[in-house]
């Protein structure tokens, strides 16, 4: 069995809880899981009545529906006031010998986004082999108030000082932290985090939330696995942690001195570059250099500096550097002499790697330009590189890469020359 999605293997019996999204990624993964086998979709709380699309056979009691999907049953009580309310837990692990993959909703939300758990919430059972937390980001910027929050006076009290404001990244990970998701379930069982809702015309705000309060999790001891995506758009992905790393080592021939040290708005080259890299957020930032201001720029921005003693052997060696200094799940490398390139941008190839976990690389028309991502699967053959080549060798082996198109090649121009230099002088954005 090949499957994706939170690891699921045959005979789990996976547990839903949170808000934001709980049935839709139920049905979504009984979807896929019937592809692989029997499914059974469940409750130990209550849900919509699904329509008939959604399941082969609706069990209630004695009663015995049929569905138009084939391979998931869907099973309760009964239903009253549209709601198919919940089995007993024997019950359910009775029939579950009976599946490939159980699947339970076990958390109730009155469809708001977030939720405070009362004493008996969420109901696991601790048959549970996996327990999948989920947190919508469209919750950002709303506030905490009664409008948005399901028992929103357990959560007063334990946020009292928050009331009324604005939902931040920082208080998403304070919450996170505190959560019940996981509560009353075995020690034994899986655990992950799923941030929904990463779509619409604000996705990349959503995703570099996300991602910031994933890191701020891993920097707290979070122990769950977190995935990302959006159940509109059919997309989970695994979170992978990603390293920066800045190329500044080069000796700029062509220039006469090293144009990362040229002036541009007030500061250096090299300084805009690490600027706009210091607002998204990564595992580690590392810089390659061999000059001592480079190492300065360095610790001005808390980022790691590796002192390149091979750097005359071509643009390899910082490659090799930076790789062998990366414990993330992948790199992103990135030229120092990209003064044009925008925030956005970044994270659009960003959140691409992230979704695809391919070699991902921008491009215009037909031409492709630097930063370049690489998964983690690729840092061997980094290691292997030879003299100034840099990474084309490796892309050039890779039969699927990642091409994300835009529009202008303005903003991945560097500086080669004197005339480039004076170009983005008399172009600035």
């Amino acid at each position: 069995m090949t499957f994706n999605y939170f690891n699921i293997i045959k005979n789990d019996v996976i547990t839903i809880t949170g808000a934001g999204g709980k049935t839709s990624l139920l049905f979504f993964l009984a979807e896929k899981l019937s592809e692989y086998g029997k499914v059974l979709v469940t409750t130990t709380t209550k849900i919509y009545c699904p329509s008939e699309e959604k399941y082969e056979s609706l069990i209630i009691g004695n009663n015995i529906s049929t569905g138009k999907n084939k391979n998931i049953t869907v099973a309760g009580s009964r239903i009253e006031d549209e709601k198919l309310h919940s089995l007993p837990y024997d019950e359910i692990n009775n029939m579950r010998k009976n599946y490939d993959f159980v699947l339970i909703e076990g958390d109730g939300a009155k469809e708001k986004l977030l939720k405070e758990w009362n004493d008996y919430e969420p109901c696991i059972p601790e048959f549970s082999t996996k327990i999948i937390g989920v947190i919508n980001m469209d919750i950002l910027d709303l506030n905490i108030s009664e409008e948005n929050i399901h028992r929103f006076e357990l959560l007063k009290e334990k946020f009292p000082k928050d009331i009324n404001k604005k939902i931040t990244s920082d208080f998403l990970q304070r919450y996170i932290l505190s959560a019940d998701y996981f509560k009353n379930s075995s020690k034994d069982s899986e655990k992950y985090l799923f941030f929904n809702g990463i779509d619409g015309e604000n996705y990349l705000t959503k995703f570099q939330e996300a991602i910031k309060t994933a890191y701020k999790l891993s920097e707290n001891s979070f122990l769950p696995k977190i995935f990302m995506g959006s159940l509109k758009e059919k997309m989970i992905y695994p979170f992978k942690k990603l390293d920066a790393v800045v190329m500044a080592s080069g000796f700029s021939k062509r220039m006469g001195k090293n144009k990362l040290s040229l002036s541009y708005k007030g500061r250096t080259l090299l300084e805009a570059t690490l600027e706009k890299i210091s607002h998204i957020s990564f595992n580690e930032v590392i810089i390659c250099g061999r000059e001592e201001w480079v190492e300065s720029l360095a610790d001005k921005y808390n980022f790691k500096y590796c002192y390149n003693s091979f750097a005359d052997l071509g643009q390899s060696e910082s490659i090799k550097l930076g790789t062998e200094n990366s414990i993330g799940e992948g790199i992103a490398f990135f030229p120092g002499d990209q003064p044009l390139l925008a925030e956005d941008t970044i994270l659009n190839l960003y959140y691409e790697f992230q979704k695809t976990n391919l070699i991902t690389i921008p491009t215009v028309e037909e031409d492709r330009f630097s930063p370049v991502f690489f998964p983690e699967d690729k840092k061997v053959e980094l290691l292997k590189l030879e003299g100034d080549t840099g990474g084309k060798a490796v892309i050039k082996k890779t039969p699927v890469i990642n091409l994300v198109k835009f529009s202008s090649k303005e903003e991945f121009k560097d500086i080669d020359t004197i005339e480039d230099y004076l170009y983005i002088l008399n172009n600035k954005k």
